[in-house]
């Protein structure tokens, strides 16, 4: 999903600080071994990297909708 607010720049570095504080997350996972949760988190990483190795789709115009 894609916000027309931010650029791509700004959608890169988000990803990146999302990706940091899954494996911070991890490591603080492992430390206090919650098995399940590293799992999680591990596959929740792996997601993300996949979402950002695909091509962005082209950015269409926003539509108004009027709602009656």
């Amino acid at each position: 999903m894609f916000d027309d607010e931010l650029s791509e720049e700004a959608l890169h570095a988000t990803a990146a600080n999302v990706l940091q504080c899954l494996t911070m997350l991890v490591e603080e996972a492992e430390s206090l071994n919650l098995p399940r949760t590293m799992v999680a988190l591990r596959k929740a990483i792996r997601a993300c990297q996949a979402e950002q190795a695909r091509p962005a789709p082209a950015l269409r115009p926003r539509r108004h909708v009027v709602l009656h």
